[in-house]
């Protein structure tokens, strides 16, 4: 997943961008709108982290820009500014977030993580069968017949995110990237055990699995026919 981080002190950026890296994230900087502007014609983001107060070519300026020219990547404000004023106006031309300094990185990667979780492929879906099962998307249950159980948020999405191109190989890292948010430091291995919850829950014989599949060092498919 790669952001784009857009502020005009550098320092500030650098010690956002060492810190999303270490959370496996792609990131490039910008020390100003016009920069931010020109990144953006070139390269796809999967979100912006965007300062509202910079000279020349603002914040907003950046933002009426993108949504302008079409451009839907998800936008986190920064702001120095805690006016309730500033807040709504950028929420009203199509951020999707803000965060007033000072702030922590958790919380900032929290946000992040959310936002990305949100726009993420298959956000859309609403259910999907998988061998005799039938999965709720919206109610977070799995219904085999005549018996229906609840599934947790994280299992849920998991399985979304699979869901959205049968088939396709996700890695450890790229679910990792899409599915937590609050919850600090997941690993690979968290990955790894709610696959195994999934597996109890959808798998006739979890020796052999037929609906998600592990592929060996590359991450899991859903093959749900």
């Amino acid at each position: 997943m790669k952001i784009l981080v857009v502020d005009d002190e550098k320092g500030f950026t650098e010690v956002i961008s060492d810190s999303l890296k270490t959370e496996h994230f792609e990131v490039d900087c910008a020390s100003s709108g016009t920069e931010a502007l020109d990144l953006l014609k070139g390269e796809k983001y999967h979100l912006v982290i965007l300062d509202i107060m910079m000279p020349k070519v603002d914040g907003i300026q950046v933002l009426k820009t993108m949504r302008k020219n079409n451009d839907t990547t998800p936008v986190i404000f920064l702001t120095a500014k805690a006016e309730e004023e500033d807040k709504i106006k950028g929420l009203g031309i199509g951020a999707d977030d803000y965060v007033t300094k000072p702030f922590s990185m958790k919380e900032l990667t929290a946000r992040i993580r959310t936002i990305l979780r949100r726009a993420s492929p298959g956000s859309e879906l609403t259910s999907i069968k998988v061998g005799k099962s039938l999965i709720d998307f919206e109610k977070f249950t799995i219904t085999q017949g005549h018996r229906t159980e609840p599934i947790g948020r994280y299992e849920t999405d998991i399985l979304r995110m699979l869901a959205s191109d049968p088939g396709k190989i996700f890695s450890r890292d790229e679910i990792l990237n899409r599915v937590w948010g609050i919850e600090a430091f997941p690993t690979n291995r968290t990955v790894d055990n709610y696959i195994v919850k999934l597996r109890q829950k959808l798998e006739p014989d979890l020796k052999e699995p037929r609906y998600i599949i592990s592929v060996y060092g590359s991450g899991y498919k859903l093959c749900p026919d």
